[in-house]
């Protein structure tokens, strides 16, 4: 066994906070100097930079339809990340998300590399059906190591799971790593996230609706950045409340950051999260947040229950509308909230969270 080789998995690297978290750890064991390998399921299109010297493979199956075709695809990924085990020798393999959880464990089974399996959302939405249910709090307990995001994910599963768990959370896209902004604030709440149901933008909207309703702030805008399925959604929606001009849906962005940083709040509206990197972006900022505290509690674990930012039911428009308007009414509030945030968001550096999971790794 090679001491200095790491083995990564996850199916793709498309937009994602646990694909960016997985580059991001990746990178770091490529600078401390180990051998790493990168397995996905499907190429690389390069939204997250990896280092020179990562080795990057694709898992190639046959074809085919029905029951035996899924798992027979699923023998042939088990097997060849095995293949890949044996020929590197490695220390550990780190897998990210469902299913592929579930291979990266049957792949190391009886071999000498650690097996570090990583649950990054609410694990009855990652685990959706009955079979991986019970696969997965099976086989995780065959694993060296789980991690999780917060504590709800992690009470999901048996007491031999948690036993040999730790709840590490995302770390900072390097852009957000800034001085918050001190300038005056524009009138404006801001939400980012991709456009699909789970994100649960609609609720967003009809809060604002209420929120314009009753503070009647002529220059008060709602921005949500993020593309997806549900944008023409939320946009027919809000030419229906008659707010077309006060909301903008740009879609895909880029500098983020430098678009939102002087945002009076930001808004969080979604049914389900692992640990919401949005909410934790706008920490670094400064930006005063609103959440949703949605399954499995890594809204509230980073909100410290309205410490660090107000929490709201799921799904309950009226409860958000009234916590932005705390906000924008109380200039005290909004302050200690920014100033908390910002303060925990230092304990979210890359350097920090990669070294928490390299002690982790290395001391199994």
């Amino acid at each position: 066994m090679d001491k200095r080789t790491i083995v990564f998995y996850i199916a793709t690297l498309t937009r994602g906070g646990a694909e960016r978290v997985i580059v991001s750890l990746a990178n770091y064991f490529c600078r401390e100097g180990w051998q790493v390998y990168m397995v996905t399921l499907e190429p690389d299109e390069g939204l997250y930079p990896m280092e020179s010297g990562i080795h990057k493979i694709v898992l190639t199956t046959e074809p085919g339809g029905g029951v035996s075709g899924r798992l027979r695809r699923a023998l042939e990924r088990i097997t060849q990340v095995r293949r890949l085990l044996k020929k590197t020798r490695a220390y550990a393999l780190v897998s990210f998300i469902g299913k592929t959880n579930i291979r990266a464990v049957l792949a190391g089974l009886g071999l000498r590399t650690k097996v570090f399996a990583s649950v990054r959302s609410a694990p009855g939405r990652e685990y959706p059906g009955k079979l991986q249910r019970m696969l997965a709090r099976m086989l995780f307990c065959l694993a060296d190591g789980v991690v999780f995001q917060s504590e709800g994910a992690r009470d999901f599963f048996p007491k031999a799971v948690r036993g040999k768990s730790r709840i590490l959370f995302n770390p900072l896209s390097p852009e957000y790593i800034r001085e918050p902004y001190r300038g005056k604030r524009r009138n404006e709440i801001v939400s980012v996230g991709r456009m699909d149901p789970v994100k649960n933008h609609a609720l967003l909207v009809d809060a604002f609706a209420i929120v314009v309703r009753e503070r009647p702030i002529p220059e008060l805008h709602l921005t949500i950045y993020g593309g997806g399925e549900c944008m023409e959604a939320v946009r027919e929606q809000a030419r229906g409340l008659g707010l077309a001009e006060r909301i903008t849906l740009p879609g895909d962005s880029r500098d983020i950051a430098e678009k939102i940083k002087d945002a009076r709040v930001f808004v969080l509206s979604s049914d389900f999260e692992g640990m919401p990197n949005a909410v934790a972006e706008a920490f670094a900022l400064g930006i005063p947040v609103v959440s949703t505290d949605c399954p499995s509690g890594g809204a509230r674990m980073l909100t410290g229950a309205d410490e660090r930012g107000l929490l709201v039911p799921v799904g309950d428009a009226e409860k958000m509308a009234a916590a932005i308007m705390r906000i924008l009414d109380d200039d005290a509030l909004a302050e200690r909230l920014r100033c908390a945030a910002y303060r925990f968001s230092l304990s979210l550096h890359p350097d920090k969270i990669n070294q928490m999971w390299k002690n982790y790794i290395e001391g199994i």
